[in-house]
């Protein structure tokens, strides 16, 4: 079982960080989340995706978009 809920840490994520997208890439991708991930129901099910629902707005893009000639 993982020591921390990677829920938990993403909440106590700064969103105003210029960082912030790089912190949720870590844990997204942490070996913590790959282990909790396969495993996770109820309320912490509920807890991530409306976590992540209201955090894609905040994560920009890695690219710029296109910008028409």
């Amino acid at each position: 079982m993982p020591s921390r809920n990677p829920l938990k840490q993403l909440c106590h994520l700064d969103r105003s960080s210029p960082d912030f997208h790089d912190q949720v890439s870590n844990i997204l991708q942490g070996e913590e989340y790959n282990q909790w991930v396969p495993n996770i129901q109820g309320d912490d099910l509920v807890g991530i995706v409306n976590y992540l629902d209201k955090v894609r707005g905040h994560v920009s893009p890695s690219h710029s978009p296109l910008k028409p000639p």
